[in-house]
């Protein structure tokens, strides 16, 4: 939960004047997963809180999956890597669309 508040800090504390919040990929990777993490916890039925009634069970576990791929959707994809001849030197490639 701390790498989601740190999120929620970020985005709050981020200058009004531009569009743009720098967050670390890897804070994104991993609250990503968290989130995931728990949408799977919600389907494979754990308890939830007293106050959330189970019927709404699944519009939770969709709504966890569609932050973490708005999230995932941050990320830009990482360069792959193309190996040359044998012996050969690795060159990065950018993944272009």
């Amino acid at each position: 939960m701390a790498l989601i508040s740190t999120l929620g800090v970020l985005t709050r504390d981020h200058d009004g004047d531009t569009p743009n919040v720098r967050v670390p990929e890897p804070l994104l990777m991993r609250a990503a997963r968290l989130i995931e993490n728990t949408a799977d916890l919600v389907h494979q039925g754990c308890p939830l809180p007293a106050d959330v009634a189970e019927d709404v069970r699944p519009h939770l576990q969709k709504a966890l999956r569609d932050d973490a791929a708005r999230l995932r959707a941050l990320i830009p994809d990482p360069p792959t890597i193309r190996r040359g001849p044998v012996g050969g030197s690795r060159q990065p490639i950018v993944n272009t669309p």
